[in-house]
């Protein structure tokens, strides 16, 4: 699916700042069989209203789902600069750290398609969004180059 791309991290390879950048935790790439923790892969899209592109991919090694924290941290860091990973399943302390991040991590059951999670949250960006993503894309517009302009309007001083 998507070409594995060498970069120190997900910010790196982001191109369109304002695009939705999409994590899944996938083996293949083609489907969410991932646990978060012990996840020997993630593929990155960048995901419009009205297109979707690979952008990164990323192996780890194996990791046992035995609570040590240490796996975390690689994936953690690798994964900085995403704004949504969806994984098969994920604890609570990984949760709080990439929300710390400001990454939003979704859980899904199933092995879903990527493909369909892509083209769901394309219709939410095409209609009306739901809370979580509507939050994700506010803070996407608020961080552009033009929050400085806004500072001055506002009369915002040193």
């Amino acid at each position: 699916m998507s070409s594995e791309v060498e970069i120190p991290c997900v910010a790196d390879a982001v191109s369109d700042a304002q695009a939705l950048i999409v994590a899944f935790a996938s083996q293949e790439g083609d489907m969410v069989d991932q646990h978060f923790g012990s996840a020997q892969a993630f593929h990155v899209w960048s995901v419009t209203a009205d297109s979707a592109q690979p952008i990164a991919s990323h192996r780890f090694g194996y990791e046992k789902q035995d609570g040590n924290e240490d796996k975390l941290k690689p994936k953690l860091k690798w994964l900085v600069g995403a704004d949504v990973v969806y994984c098969g399943s994920i604890g609570g302390s990984a949760t709080r750290q990439l929300v710390a991040l400001g990454i939003n991590p979704i859980q899904v059951k199933g092995g879903p398609d990527v493909d369909e999670l892509i083209e769901a949250l394309q219709a939410q960006l095409n209609g009306e969004p739901e809370f979580w993503l509507a939050n994700i894309l506010k803070r996407k517009r608020n961080s552009g180059d033009d929050r400085f302009d806004l500072m001055a309007d506002e009369g915002w001083d040193e």
